[in-house]
């Protein structure tokens, strides 16, 4: 059996987790699984046979952003964790907290605009964007919330802009390139230098939607990805598995991908 590894997971630290939720919770319409803290995600890891997973943290605010990548960089050693940190366009020196990650061992960031308070037009962002350049692979929600919103900002038109913009960018688009957003993804992402992860669509999007979209964008540049806590692995690899790939495809989204893009060779 292939390595299994989530590429979208959501925790928080235990003082913090139970608000999170309900403001979440308030937010989304929606329940989550678990209490997302690490000891539960690990929990969820041991009953769904993943073997590691992304941690991907968002600061709603410039101020969290030390405090949040604290919590990030003290996982670096976990076995079953790849955390990620978080950045933010407005945070006062974000090209040294970059260098405070990439020292520490962080691989990625995670990015959310509407949660962030931000759009790619804003100058800082573009600052943002220049300063990762490739140095950290970007995590970038694409397309709707579980409740819709609008407007979009990292709609899939948006996102081919940002790309072209910043073509050293190496991004992982969530949901699919846009969630709900399935024309714009087949009309401005698909076949571009950036991955999808699969998260929130297995069991949500039409199998054979996944099956199409993937294809035609290439599923070298697909990756598993579940969004726990809102939806549990376990259904998610259901969705995965039913999608009968081959083997050597089914490894490559499973773990492969991922592992060659963050440069992980264990």
């Amino acid at each position: 059996m292939p390595e299994i590894i989530d590429a979208h997971t959501h925790i928080f630290p235990d003082r913090v987790a139970d608000h999170a939720v309900e403001r979440l919770g308030e937010l989304y319409d929606a329940t989550p699984v678990r209490r997302p803290v690490l000891s539960e995600l690990i929990a969820e890891m041991d009953a769904s046979g993943v073997s590691r997973a992304v941690s991907a943290p968002v600061s709603t605010r410039p101020d969290q952003v030390p405090s949040i990548n604290d919590c990030a960089l003290g996982m670096v050693e976990h076995p079953r964790m790849i955390p990620f940190g978080t950045l933010h366009p407005h945070f006062e020196d974000v090209p040294g907290e970059i260098d405070r990650l990439l020292t520490g061992g962080i691989l990625g960031v995670k990015l959310q605009p509407f949660f962030q308070g931000f759009d790619f037009d804003d100058p800082r962002a573009a600052e943002m964007f220049d300063a990762i350049g490739d140095r950290l692979v970007v995590l970038m929600h694409g397309g709707q919330e579980i409740i819709p919103i609008s407007p979009v900002i990292p709609n899939p038109e948006a996102l081919a802009r940002l790309l072209e913009r910043h073509p050293r960018l190496r991004m992982i688009v969530a949901h699919m390139g846009g969630y709900d957003m399935w024309d714009g993804v087949n009309a401005h992402l698909m076949g571009l230098p950036v991955y999808f992860d699969l998260s929130y669509t297995l069991d949500r999007a039409p199998d054979q939607l996944i099956m199409d979209t993937c294809s035609r964008h290439g599923w070298e540049r697909i990756v598993f990805g579940s969004d726990f806590p809102w939806m549990s692995q376990t259904q998610a690899l259901a969705g995965l598995r039913r999608l009968s790939l081959d083997d050597a495809t089914f490894a490559a989204v499973a773990s492969g991908n991922l592992k060659r893009l963050l440069g992980i060779d264990r």
